[in-house]
Formats: C-alpha cells, sequence, structure tokens
C-alpha cells in the first residue's frame, strides 16, 4: 500500500487512474476526430465522452461507421 498524508492507498488506485487516463484520451480522440470531419459537436462529443465514459463512444463510432477515416 501507499502512505499518503498518513491514509494508505488501496491498490485500485493506479488502475483508476489508468482508467481515466483512457477516458480522457478517448474524449481527445473523438474531439480531433470530429474537428477533422468538419463537425461543429467536437466539443460536445468531448465533454459527453467525459461526463458518460463508454455510451459516447459507442454512439460516435456508430453513427460514423460509413464514413471512414478523417482526412
Amino acid at each position: 500500500m501507499t502512505l499518503l498524508s498518513g491514509v494508505a492507498l488501496p491498490w485500485s488506485l493506479p488502475l483508476t487512474l489508468v482508467v481515466y487516463g483512457v477516458v480522457v484520451a478517448a474524449a481527445a480522440w473523438i474531439y480531433r476526430d470530429a474537428r477533422a470531419r468538419g463537425s461543429r459537436y467536437a466539443p460536445l462529443w468531448a465533454v459527453t465522452t467525459l461526463l458518460f465514459t463508454i455510451l459516447p463512444v459507442l454512439a460516435y463510432l456508430y453513427l460514423h461507421r460509413d464514413a471512414g477515416p478523417a482526412p
């Protein structure tokens, strides 16, 4: 266990940080991809991904499945 200010932190803290890192990376990817496609809702996609994690990612991938890679 890691000690921080005298409080023992559980082993799951690094795992939690990794999960949040993946969510932030997904939001950044969706923002950049939506912006490259010319979407004016790119910031909304990113914020929604940060708030609701996996649901916006699945929705974005579903809605853009036929478009192919961004230019």
